[in-house]
């Protein structure tokens, strides 16, 4: 693949296509509202397109959605995917959460006209086919959904990809009672509001619920500076504030 960088969005779609000209043909004939021409898929009803480079057969791609069926994809439709004819990479601008829709629309298109399953390569999320149809690209929580993982070590959970929005990413101490809402409800509040943050500044999950403070960490503490999940706006680290009442347990 070619162009893969942070600014992007890349949908990794495994079809049934037997080459350009049925991919080609498959959107038209499902009246899919995009147009495919040379390496360019192009929306007929905006001035939006994306890049779309063409593979064959990759028993690699297979394997991946296998290994990371999590039981979700049943053996009939992973069988399907092993099958696939041609696999495609749909090279998408990112950097909002307008793009982000705009690539999610593009991803059901693709479906609908014969993709079998999608992958998220900047985020490393999987999808269903049926999963990716249903989501509502007018919705951000769906839109969050369809390109954001949670994932977690030892010490901490954080999120991937949301440099795919133009934002930073988040993490908090597992050790955070109720952590994993607590920092999707974070990352929530900056796709959907955009607040300007600094260091220091408190954050909490639902009103009366504990204040945390925001501390800025880099990406490279989680991810390569080479990996497509690298995020150039680094980390946002969700700290519970400090207090005497708490260290000694006063009611």
């Amino acid at each position: 693949m070619s162009k893969l960088n942070q600014q992007n969005i890349i949908l990794c779609i495994p079809g049934i296509w037997q080459n350009h000209q049925a991919l080609l043909h498959a959107l038209l004939t499902h009246e899919t509202g995009y147009i495919y021409a040379g390496l360019i898929v192009k929306s007929l009803t905006s001035e939006y397109y994306a890049e779309i480079e063409e593979y064959k057969n990759d028993p690699n791609v297979s394997q991946t959605f296998r290994q990371q069926s999590m039981n979700r994809f049943s053996e009939r439709e992973l069988q399907e995917i092993e099958q696939h004819n041609m696999v495609i990479y749909v090279i998408c601008k990112a950097g909002s959460i307008a793009l982000a829709q705009q690539a999610l629309l593009l991803g059901q298109a693709l479906l609908k006209a014969g993709g079998l399953a999608i992958k998220i390569e900047t985020s490393g999320l999987t999808h269903l086919r049926s999963d990716w149809l249903n989501f509502d690209a007018h919705n951000p929580i769906d839109i969050y959904k369809a390109f954001i993982p949670i994932v977690s070590d030892q010490k901490l959970i954080y999120s991937c990809g949301m440099h795919q929005f133009g934002k930073a990413d988040g993490c908090i101490n597992l050790k955070v009672e109720h952590a994993s809402f607590i920092l999707n409800q974070f990352l929530l509040y900056l796709l959907i509001e955009s607040p300007t943050l600094i260091e220091k500044q408190t954050f909490s999950a639902e009103e009366g619920a504990e204040k945390l403070e925001l501390y800025k960490k880099e990406s490279r503490d989680f991810f390569d500076e080479d990996s497509l999940y690298f995020n150039q706006l680094d980390v946002w680290m969700l700290k519970p504030t400090f207090s005497f009442k708490k260290l000694f347990n006063f009611s």
